[in-house]
């Protein structure tokens, strides 16, 4: 009787999980959602870029961010921890979300030209493994008044 119960059980279970991991497989869906560039509030030429990457399909990897603006670079910065690393990709779950935040893990950007200031347009070129490119259109937003939480840092030495 109960090696009957667990079949029935199991002919039930078996397709809804398949049917469950196939919606996390196959190829990737990203969307970006609120994303934002803000310019540090301590150090003059750099800012940091805020955003929600939603993947409803299949795994991918955030391999590249650059922009169009003169001279200046973007790189990834994570939270490892309780500190904070520089990497040069980062991974795109299937089925969920990477969120970039102030105090956390973001996008950094550094050496902007002079003259750049709060109201600045520019374009943010996010390179996905498997999707692509994704075009960000931004403007710099005005740093905080208020100081962002401290972030332990490796040293480079």
């Amino acid at each position: 009787m109960k090696v009957k119960k667990f079949k029935i059980l199991a002919l039930i279970f078996l397709p809804a999980m398949l049917i469950l991991q196939a919606c996390h497989s196959g190829p990737p869906r990203i969307s970006i959602e609120n994303a934002k560039a803000q310019l540090s509030p301590a150090i003059y030429g750099e800012a940091m870029v805020f955003m929600t990457i939603k993947n409803d399909g299949g795994p991918d990897v955030l391999e590249a961010a650059s922009l169009n603006v003169p001279g200046a670079q973007a790189m990834f910065h994570m939270m490892k921890g309780h500190n904070m690393a520089q990497v040069t990709s980062v991974a795109i779950p299937g089925g969920k979300s990477v969120v970039f935040k102030m105090g956390s893990s973001h996008i950094m950007i550094e050496d902007m030209p002079r003259g750049t200031v709060a109201g600045s347009p520019f374009t943010l070129a996010l390179t996905f493994q498997k999707s692509g490119v994704e075009n960000i259109n931004l403007k710099l937003e005005k740093a905080p008044s208020e100081k962002a939480p401290p972030m332990n840092m490796p040293s480079m030495d």
